[in-house]
């Protein structure tokens, strides 16, 4: 006999000996035990969905989940979040400033609400469409990177902690308790500040691996003029004069104080009215023997009653000097760049609801030379409190004569420091990255390819003057508001002139795009179980 078996005879005979009442508390023992192991299963088992219940809610499953596949690199919904919110954010500020009110509401449906007026797209699947496309261009640049062992540098690292410290800023001055819940506001309940961090490394390592590329293509001279004389038109320099002359219909309010659209009928009375008065004005310009006088004399009578003052007070009001054909309006862009416009040529071009009156003066190739300099800027504080009493300043914006004094102290002691060193352009950019209060400071202080007319007066005229020389050094106050301080500027040397500089920009950025357009040529994104999470 097994043992087992001979447990239960020995418990079957003893149960044998017992009476009635021995039995049922017996049984009843048994039944309690079961009961008691029953509800420790039962208890384990609901522990257990609690924590998976907590978890769930803290989002650890759904931010880990992957969103989108690309290339072998997989993106989670945090890595499309943030993608998916700057072209949302982008979008909005663009219909801001363009017609000063955004064509959808990010805190609605994004799913509900659409592009075009047939309704075959979603804003959703608008920015989903362009974060997919971002990615897939991050992957394939990621990728490329890690094969050619690029790595972060300290100051790529650096730039990504400065981020990081003005994120936090922005939280604490919008009231926010802490960064994380800042950045559930902006980039969806997912988004943690690890994540954050993750994004903005890969977006600091992509970018930087991308200007790397730039960097080191040879543009020759002789590239440069076959640029130029393939676009001229957009890399030659215009100078004319024009106004603006308003088309619109007025609104108007019924009784009760609604606004009512302007009839179509209104509208294209308005444009009307707009368009003979362009063109009495244009006659009278071509009229005259000094047209450019003649356009600055009778300007005033033609804008608007707002911008009448302006114009009779500022000649210059209407002029428009050194503007590259590439940033032309497109509106008469093409007028101007026609081959056979002459000086005094003038034209009324039909713009949206408005006309415009232009006057074209000169188009020439800008060979104006640009410069590279580093600066150090002493902000002087701000230790005023607002004088409520005035109505037309802000005084707490506005530094004291005290503080102008000691910022120009601070700036002459640094440049005898850099003039007690080895004086050269690297020492200066330490000095740069130590103590400036501007945004070059990072970079040592340095701006290239600096323009004329692009500074502040005083900086501007140092800058150009015909004798400067590498080495030369200066201290000057900088008064623009906002930025009112000094500046010790180091001149390190003239740059090519603008003409090739924007030509140079030009062949660059066109070798990376087909360099970008290689790497991804039939790369494909696919979408995972975590692409639901997006703008959740």
């Amino acid at each position: 006999m097994s043992a087992s078996r001979e447990k239960k005879q020995r418990q079957g005979d003893l149960a044998q000996g017992l009476t009635q009442k021995q039995r049922q508390e017996l049984k009843e023992q048994q039944a309690a035990k079961r009961k008691a192991v029953l509800y420790t299963v039962i208890g384990v088992i609901v522990a257990v969905l609690v924590v998976i219940l907590l978890v769930w809610h803290s989002g650890m499953f759904q931010r880990r989940a992957t969103a989108l596949s690309v290339d072998g690199r997989n993106y989670n919904v945090n890595d499309v979040e943030y993608y998916f919110r700057s072209a949302l954010v982008n979008e909005y500020y663009m219909g801001y400033y363009t017609t000063g009110s955004p064509a959808f509401d990010p805190s609605g449906d994004l799913r509900t609400q659409y592009v075009d007026a047939d309704q075959t797209q979603s804003y959703y699947d608008y920015f989903l469409e362009q974060a997919t496309s971002q990615l897939t261009q991050v992957a394939a640049l990621e990728n490329a990177a890690a094969d050619e062992g690029y790595t972060l540098s300290d100051e790529d690292k650096a730039s990504v902690e400065t981020e990081i410290d003005s994120t936090r800023t922005s939280a604490e001055q919008n009231g926010y308790p802490n960064l994380e819940s800042y950045l559930k506001a902006n980039y969806g309940k997912y988004m943690t500040v690890g994540a954050y961090r993750t994004c903005l490394e890969r977006a600091a390592l992509v970018s930087s691996y991308q200007a790397a590329y730039s960097d080191k293509q040879e543009v020759t001279d002789q590239d440069l003029d076959t640029y130029y004389e393939e676009n001229a038109d957009t890399l030659d320099s215009y100078d004319y004069r024009y106004i603006f002359i308003d088309g619109s219909a007025p609104e108007t309010t019924d009784a009760d104080g609604n606004t009512v659209e302007a009839t179509d009928e209104e509208k294209a009375t308005a444009m009307q009215a707009a368009e003979a008065k362009a063109n009495e004005f244009a006659d009278a310009v071509k009229a005259a023997d000094d047209k450019e006088a003649a356009f600055i004399e009778l300007a005033p009578d033609y804008v608007s009653e707002s911008s009448k003052d302006s114009y009779a007070d500022d000649p210059d009001r209407s002029l428009s000097t050194g503007v590259v054909g590439s940033s032309l309006s497109s509106t008469y862009g093409s007028w101007l760049k026609d081959a056979s416009r002459t000086a005094g040529d003038v034209t009324v071009v039909e713009g949206s609801e408005s006309y415009y009156v232009v006057l074209f003066l000169d188009r020439y190739r800008n060979e104006d030379p640009t410069a590279d300099i580093r600066e150090i800027f002493v902000k002087a504080e701000l230790t005023q409190e607002d004088d409520t009493s005035t109505e037309d300043v802000d005084e707490s914006t506005v530094p004291t004569q005290e503080a102008l004094d000691a910022a120009k102290t601070e700036a002459e002691d640094l440049l005898s420091q850099w003039e007690s060193s080895d004086k050269t352009a690297e020492s200066f950019g330490a000095l740069a990255e130590a103590n400036s209060d501007d945004s070059t400071a990072s970079n040592g202080g340095l701006s290239e390819a600096v323009t004329r007319g692009s500074q502040f007066d005083e900086l501007d005229a140092w800058i150009f003057d015909e004798a400067r020389q590498s080495g030369d050094t200066t201290v000057l106050e900088d008064t623009t508001d906002g930025a009112q301080g000094w500046r010790v500027v180091y001149f390190q040397d003239w740059n090519n002139p603008v003409w090739k500089n924007t030509a140079d920009s030009s062949i660059r950025s066109q070798r990376v795009s087909d360099w970008l357009t290689s790497l991804t040529e039939g790369l494909e994104a696919t979408q995972g179980s975590g692409i639901k999470y997006v703008n959740e």
